[in-house]
């Protein structure tokens, strides 16, 4: 089975993270034959291994990982590839791959088109 883990950074503040569980659950309502998950790298539950390991319990023999980012600072280029790696060798079976962050997509330059457009 195919795991999508969707990775963010995680808020002490529990009204900021809504937003990620609901883009999950509308990837939940496109991918129906995947499992879709959230790792928190800091802040929240379950963080990034702990989903991982989750998500292998759940029977995935393939997880991959798509960084909710918008730049590719510390945490993107350092911090989550280390604890990928370290799920990696807790998961020798399973196929751990980091996708591409959501940052500098196409699809970002109509957002904010649309953003500044609603603002008038």
């Amino acid at each position: 089975m195919r795991a999508l883990l969707l990775v963010a950074h995680g808020s002490p503040r529990p009204e900021a993270n809504e937003d990620v569980r609901k883009v999950a659950e509308a990837v939940r309502e496109r991918l129906p034959d995947s499992l879709v998950s959230i790792g928190y790298l800091d802040c929240n539950a379950p963080e990034i291994s702990v989903a991982v390991d989750e998500c292998v319990a759940m029977g995935a023999t393939e997880v991959v990982v798509v960084p909710y980012f918008l730049h590719s600072g510390r945490h993107l280029v350092r911090d989550i590839p280390r604890i990928l790696e370290q799920s990696a060798s807790q998961h020798p079976a399973v196929s751990i791959t980091m996708c591409d962050y959501v940052g500098h997509q196409p699809a970002m330059a109509n957002i904010l088109r649309d953003r500044a457009r609603a603002a008038r």
